[in-house]
C-alpha cells in the first residue's frame, strides 16, 4: 500500500436511497438510475453499495457516495479496490495520509493475521475507520466492523500491584496485565472463563485467563458514546459481549466473530438484571431476537424485571411473578410464604435464579425480606428488617454470597442476616465488597466486615480464581493467597 499518493474521488457523486421497508434501493449513478433488492436490510444495503464499488472500479477513481435511509444520511467513499469507507471530513476530500502503524504480532498459522469482515455482494468491502466520520459506514452496513484473531502469541509478564491496596485474600503479585482505556471498566464472563474490556487504541478486547488476547474489534461507536459499560451475557447457551452506544445494544460471540445491532427505540435503557440484555421503553418490554426486538407480552398492572434466554420474568407489585415467552403461555409461580410473614407486601426486584419479596409481619415496624427461587417459588432465605433499611437498595450477587441492602445472604447455607448500614457495591466469589458507615469493607458469608484501607481494589470478578481489579490505566489478574 502506498501512503504517499491519494486519487481525488471522481466528479460525480453517486446517489443511494433505501426504501423505507428496507428491501430495496434506487442508485444513481451519472443520470441513470439502477434498482436493487435483497432479502433483508443488510443484502440490500450490501447490493446498493456493490453498484457504486463497481462504478469506482470501471473509472480507477475513488466515487463518493451519498446513501440515505428513513432515518439518517451517510457520506461514504468507494475505492477502485472494492472497499467502502466513511467520507473523511471536508466533503468528501481525501484526508492526510495517515503513517503506516507498525505491525502487530500474530497468532500461529494466522499469517498476516485473519481479519473477518463481511464481503458486499460482488466484491465490495466495507470497512469502519475509527477517525473522524468513520463510524458512517457501521452505521450504514453494521456488520462491517473488522474483527482481529489471535494477535498476541504467548501471555504477558506477571506484574505487581503497589498502586492500590489488594483485596483480601489476594496477593500484590498478579498473574498478568493488560492496558486499559481510561475510565472504562472490564467485563468478567460469569462461568470465570473471559475477559472484555476497551483498550488505549479503543479497541473492544477479550482475553482468557492467561492474559492472551483472543480477539479484538474496534468499538462501533466514540468512546465517549458509550451510554453503558460492557456486560457479558447469556444468549442461549452461549455468551455474548455486550455494549449499549448512541442508541443501539451491540453483542459479540464471546469467543470472537462479527457483531448484532439491534437498534433501541428513543429513551430506551437496557436492563442487566438477569443473564440477558432487557430492553424497556415507552411502558413496555423487549428481548433482542435475530438482530429486532421482541415484545414481551405484558398484562395489566405487570412490569419486566428480569431476561434469561428468551424467557423473561414479568411480575406485578403485589405478585405473584411469571415467566413469559413468545411461543408459549407464561408459567406463573406462586411464592412460598416465609417464617414470620403474613402477606405478600411488595415484589420489589428479581434477577434470572431469585426474585425479592417483602412480606408483612406481626411486628408493625418489621417486614420480612425474603429471597425465593424464581423457578419454583420456594424460599432461599430471608429476614425480619425495619422497611426504611431496605430504601434505596439494590441486589449485588456473587457466586455464593449476595446483598439487597444490607441484608447479607449466604446463598450456600440459605441464610440471611442484617447488617445495618452496608451498602454492597461488587460481588466477587464469596465475598462482598462495599461501604459501611463509610467505611470500605470485604463482608464474607458470615456477614462480618472486615474494613479495608482506603482506595483498595475491589475485584470486578474472579478469572481462574485469580481478582480481575483495575489500577489507573491497567488491568490486573491477581493471584490468591
Amino acid at each position: 500500500m502506498s501512503y504517499g499518493v491519494q486519487l481525488t474521488p471522481h466528479q460525480h457523486r453517486i446517489s443511494i436511497v433505501i426504501a423505507p421497508d428496507e428491501r430495496s434501493a434506487q442508485v444513481v449513478v451519472e443520470g441513470n438510475q439502477f434498482h436493487v433488492a435483497g432479502d433483508s436490510p443488510k443484502e440490500t444495503r450490501r447490493a446498493a453499495l456493490d453498484v457504486a464499488a463497481d462504478y469506482a472500479a470501471r473509472t480507477g477513481r475513488p466515487v463518493v457516495v451519498d446513501a440515505r435511509d428513513a432515518h439518517s444520511v451517510w457520506e461514504l467513499i468507494a475505492n477502485p479496490s472494492g472497499v467502502v469507507r466513511a467520507a473523511p471530513a471536508g466533503g468528501g476530500r481525501a484526508a492526510p495520509p495517515r503513517p503506516p502503524r507498525a505491525p502487530r504480532r500474530r497468532g500461529p498459522g494466522t499469517g498476516t493475521g485473519r481479519r473477518v469482515a463481511l464481503a458486499v455482494a460482488g466484491g465490495a468491502v466495507a470497512v469502519a475507520v475509527l477517525a473522524g466520520g468513520g463510524y458512517a459506514v457501521v452505521r450504514f452496513l453494521p456488520d462491517t466492523l473488522e474483527t482481529v484473531q489471535g494477535e498476541q502469541t504467548s501471555a504477558p509478564e506477571p506484574a505487581t500491584l503497589d498502586s492500590r491496596p489488594v483485596p483480601p485474600g489476594f496477593t500484590e503479585q498478579a498473574a498478568w496485565r493488560l492496558d486499559m482505556a481510561p475510565g472504562t471498566r472490564p467485563a468478567v464472563a460469569p462461568d470465570g472463563s473471559a475477559v472484555a474490556f476497551v483498550d488505549p487504541d479503543e479497541r473492544l478486547v477479550v482475553a482468557g485467563p492467561d492474559g492472551v488476547e483472543r480477539w479484538a474489534a474496534d468499538l462501533p461507536v466514540p468512546l465517549g458514546d458509550i451510554d453503558q459499560q460492557l456486560r457479558i451475557v447469556a444468549a442461549g447457551e452461549s455468551l455474548r459481549v455486550a455494549l449499549v452506544g448512541d442508541g443501539t445494544l451491540w453483542t459479540w460471540p464471546l469467543e470472537g466473530g462479527d457483531p448484532e445491532a439491534v437498534e433501541l427505540p428513543a429513551g430506551a435503557q437496557v436492563s442487566y438484571a438477569g443473564r440477558a440484555p432487557l430492553v424497556l421503553a415507552g411502558g413496555g418490554a423487549f428481548v433482542p431476537s435475530g438482530g429486532e426486538l421482541a415484545p414481551v407480552p405484558l398484562s395489566d398492572g405487570q412490569g419486566a424485571l428480569a431476561a434469561d434466554g428468551d424467557a423473561v420474568l414479568v411480575a406485578s407489585a403485589r405478585g405473584p411473578w411469571a415467566w413469559a415467552a413468545e411461543d408459549g403461555e407464561p408459567a406463573e409461580v406462586e411464592p412460598a410464604e416465609p417464617d414470620g410473614a403474613r402477606r405478600l407486601d411488595r415484589v420489589l426486584t428479581a434477577s434470572a435464579e431469585h426474585v425479592l419479596i417483602r412480606w408483612t409481619s406481626a411486628d408493625e415496624d418489621r417486614v420480612v425480606l425474603a429471597v425465593h427461587d424464581a423457578q419454583d417459588g420456594s424460599v432461599a432465605a430471608s429476614v425480619a428488617i425495619a422497611p426504611g433499611e431496605l430504601e434505596d437498595a439494590r441486589w449485588v450477587a456473587g457466586e455464593a454470597v449476595a446483598a439487597y441492602g444490607p441484608v447479607v445472604v449466604d446463598l450456600t447455607a440459605g441464610e440471611a442476616r442484617a447488617l445495618s448500614g452496608f451498602t454492597p457495591v461488587t460481588a466477587a466469589g464469596d465475598t462482598l465488597f462495599g461501604e459501611l458507615d463509610g467505611a470500605e469493607v470485604a463482608v464474607a458469608r458470615d456477614g462480618d466486615p472486615v474494613e479495608l484501607e482506603p482506595d483498595t481494589a475491589q475485584p470486578w470478578g474472579l478469572l481462574d480464581g485469580r481478582a480481575v481489579v483495575v489500577a489507573g490505566d491497567g488491568l490486573y489478574a491477581l493471584s490468591p493467597e
